[in-house]
């Protein structure tokens, strides 16, 4: 009798003692996915404009500023150079980060 009580409180102390070591398994393994969780977030938030949303976006702005910046040419002529630059720059990346897929043997970089 005395030997079936010392194997059960032998099993309760393995369990327990078990149980206790993978809960540090555990919360490791939830910092992993919601480290994993954030970036997949990040990539989903990121701004993945088409290439007519960035025409569309760009002509806005060009429009705006030609209607808000008329007395000083030289300025106006530099901002819409960056702005051309910029949706350039949109254009090209939303074409790159998806060429990949279509082409993996060439070299997008």
């Amino acid at each position: 009798m005395d030997s079936g009580i010392l194997l059960i409180i032998a099993l309760i102390i393995i369990g327990f003692a078990i149980t206790w070591s993978n809960q540090g398994q555990v919360k490791e393994i939830e910092s992993r996915q919601s480290e994993f969780a954030k970036k997949r977030n990040e990539i989903a938030d990121h701004d993945n404009r088409s290439e007519i949303e960035v025409d569309e976006q760009r002509n806005e702005m060009l429009k705006t500023l030609d209607d808000s910046i008329k007395d000083n040419p030289e300025q106006l002529n530099k901002i819409k150079h960056i702005i051309n630059d910029w949706a350039d720059m949109k254009i090209k990346s939303f074409k790159n980060r998806r060429s990949w897929v279509r082409n993996p043997d060439e070299d997008h970089l």
